[in-house]
């Protein structure tokens, strides 16, 4: 009788923990999916607003079309939204929504747009050199937009009288500032960043996602183009 009572208590005592293991490992789940309902809806506003911007840009180029540009405004345009699907697909295989790797991000966009030129009588080279790790995805989205555009731009333009070009973008964080900084150059025929009648919607765009970043920028003539955007 002893016996049986001992066994009983052990088996009682082993089914307690049991259910102990059982209710935390259901508690964890629940929190577990609690947190991807949040990411969800996190990603998802955050669609809404990036989407919302490229319908900005098509508004204002519907303005300006012809049939003599209408390749390269589609061209352009579907780069941007390569960026920003870029973009969420990263968040989308990484543990947060607000966070991006962004080594990856900028080498696989930078590409994508340069590829996407396809001009296959130049031999275009890009290097690119990135130190930061990780950047939030408020500033990562202006900033690949920003490249997109410098690449954009370097492919459509700079390189018209040359068979060779190289693209350098350097991703830097200054030891002083802290300030990341974006640092690019192509070897090209150069063209003045500041005149925006010259250049086009392409800068506009820039220089309006520069102020979202609150950025500085310098910009140099000599040999190519040169920019460095701080922020």
């Amino acid at each position: 009788m002893i016996r049986n009572n001992r066994q009983k208590q052990k088996n009682n005592a082993i089914l307690k923990d049991k259910n102990r293991e059982i209710r935390l490992q259901k508690e964890e789940i629940e929190k577990t999916m609690d947190q991807k309902q949040m990411l969800l809806s996190e990603l998802q506003h955050r669609v809404k607003n990036n989407l919302q911007y490229v319908i900005s840009i098509l508004e204002i180029q519907k303005e300006s079309a012809s049939h003599s540009n209408i390749d390269d405004l589609i061209r352009s345009n579907q780069n941007r939204i390569h960026s920003i699907a870029l973009l969420h697909k990263k968040l989308n295989v990484s543990e947060s929504v607000n966070e991006v790797d962004l080594k990856r991000y900028i080498t696989d966009l930078s590409e994508l747009v340069k590829d996407s030129y396809d001009i296959k009588e130049k031999n275009i080279s890009l290097f690119i050199t990135c130190e930061i790790e990780i950047l939030s995805i408020t500033k990562a989205l202006p900033l690949g937009l920003i490249i997109v555009e410098l690449v954009s731009n370097s492919m459509k333009h700079a390189f018209k009288n040359q068979t060779k070009g190289i693209i350098n973008i350097e991703i830097t964080q200054e030891k002083n500032s802290k300030k990341n900084c974006l640092h690019y150059i192509d070897n090209g025929v150069g063209f003045d960043f500041k005149n925006v009648q010259t250049n086009g919607l392409g800068v506009e765009i820039m220089k309006g996602l520069i102020d979202q970043l609150n950025g500085t920028v310098e910009t140099h003539l000599k040999k190519g183009f040169e920019l460095k955007m701080c922020f």
